[in-house]
């Protein structure tokens, strides 16, 4: 094997039988956000000595042969696996080609080696060529974060959030420095830039890099502009009641546990809303139009809109809850719940009510709403529902607070953004070998999301991303 050594950067299409050294820097899951979540491949991030950076896949038929072999910052002689063309979408390296796993692949750990490879690679990218990437899909590039310069938010959903949570509140102090890997960036609404993040996505403070520890020594001194926290109020139904009626009409989060006890259905639990923008459709002869999008001829699609009974001890009420955040918590698309009650995109709306939704009375949840100046009008009927938490396991979220602005803890909202220095790719070579680490991130669904919402923390229970920063390989 030795004697048909190659090495990343020399390989071409097709099967290659010759033997590369590689470190798997970083591995995770991808999954199908539009199968409920079904494992598509492990994706992972390999380097050679020559600081080539490829991306390597297993495919899910083949997970249970490689999974258990895999350890992120180990080295390892790889040979017999395919060489295929990059994937241009969502990329993580610039290199051409890709390498896939089959069954005939033959992958050994190493326990030390004579070649030098790199534990660290990040792929940073200045903030102008980040506007430039933002809704392309064409790469998933790295970021440093300070709290100077432009005003970005980095979002986090789901185990992610509650990794990045954990993490923050383990480190004992206000970051001032914060790399994130793999962001896909994103500009919605009023030209706001969002970098979220993905299944590869990691997170790193202050010292725990060596790019983040030569950034933490440019600055000096210390920063008076740090990162605070502020709690989102937990209110009854009640209180909740109360104080739309006597506040003021502002734009306000709270959390209110509450048990579901009825499902109204006075107006349905969907409807046909536009596949574009999600508005109500209007019903023609033969189609549909979108006011919103200008379209007579809509595509049109079932969506939840569901009218939640609930009630503590303090008083009842109504929470409204929309297409995402019902059917994350019923683990049905609207689409298929339809289809099981006998109705459909082509049908009117029935009021008959899906299992799915049935099984959620009787259950009591942690709900965060989020309050608009409408709330607080006469017309005012229901809370909308931002996000749904089983009600033991999370506890109420911290917001992030940066000159008096206040958003929800998910997102890393106005950080700013340290673009001086850090252009290109950056990797560090140390000398000892054979390194260990934990295993992986549970992957998430999040390079598509979008949308700012608060996620609850669940206290030192959640994932610890990373360990101390020489045991552990560093990538983007």
């Amino acid at each position: 094997m030795a004697n048909s050594y190659t090495v990343l950067a020399d390989l071409s299409a097709g099967r290659c039988s010759t033997a590369v050294e590689v470190r798997i820097l970083r591995f995770w899951e991808a999954k199908n956000i539009n199968k409920r979540g079904q494992l598509m491949s492990l994706e992972m991030l390999l380097i050679d000595e020559h600081s080539t950076l490829v991306q390597g896949s297993v495919p899910a038929s083949l997970q249970l042969m490689f999974r258990g072999r895999l350890t992120e910052g180990s080295v390892y002689t790889l040979s017999g696996f395919d060489v295929t063309r990059s994937n241009p979408k969502f990329r993580l390296s610039d290199g051409p080609v890709s390498i896939r796993f089959n069954e005939g692949t033959a992958f050994e750990k190493i326990a030390t080696t004579s070649r030098i490879i790199p534990t660290e690679h990040f792929r940073f990218r200045p903030y102008e060529q980040i506007l430039e990437l933002a809704n392309t899909g064409k790469q998933l590039p790295g970021i440093i974060l300070d709290l100077w310069d432009v005003d970005v938010c980095v979002s986090m959903f789901d185990s992610l959030a509650l990794a990045f949570h954990s993490k923050f509140d383990g480190y004992g102090r206000e970051p001032r420095i914060v790399l994130v890997t793999a962001i896909n960036p994103k500009i919605v609404s009023a030209g706001k830039l969002y970098l979220n993040g993905t299944s590869a996505t990691r997170v790193f403070f202050d010292c725990e890099t060596t790019v983040g520890k030569e950034a933490l020594n440019r600055q000096g001194g210390s920063s008076t502009k740090v990162v605070h926290a502020q709690k989102i109020e937990p209110l009854t139904v009640s209180e909740l009641n109360n104080f739309v009626l006597t506040a003021d009409p502002q734009i306000i989060e709270f959390l209110c546990t509450a048990k579901v006890i009825g499902v109204q259905l006075d107006e349905g639990w969907c409807y046909i809303g536009c596949s574009v923008c999600s508005k109500k459709l209007i019903r023609e002869e033969s189609s549909f139009t979108c006011v919103p999008c200008n379209q007579p001829n809509a595509v049109a699609e079932l969506r939840y809109r569901v009218v939640f009974s609930v009630s503590d001890v303090t008083g009842m009420a109504g929470f409204v809850g929309f297409d995402k955040e019902v059917a994350k918590l019923t683990n049905v698309l609207a689409s298929e719940a339809a289809q099981i009650v006998g109705i459909g995109v082509n049908a009117e709306v029935d009021t008959e009510l899906p299992r799915s939704l049935a099984d959620v009375v009787g259950n009591t949840y942690t709900f965060q709403l989020k309050l608009k100046d409408f709330d607080f009008t006469a017309n005012h009927q229901t809370f909308t529902i931002s996000r749904i938490f089983p009600a033991r396991e999370l506890a109420p979220i911290p917001t992030f607070a940066v000159r008096s602005l206040y958003f929800p803890y998910v997102n890393l909202l106005l950080l700013k953004y340290l673009n001086r220095d850090f252009e290109g790719s950056s990797s560090c070579n140390v000398a000892e070998q054979g390194t260990t680490s934990d295993g992986p991130l549970a992957g998430l669904e999040a390079a598509g999301k979008e949308g700012v919402a608060g996620l609850e923390a669940a206290g030192k229970e959640g994932v610890d991303l990373e360990e101390s920063a020489r045991k552990k390989a560093r990538v983007e």
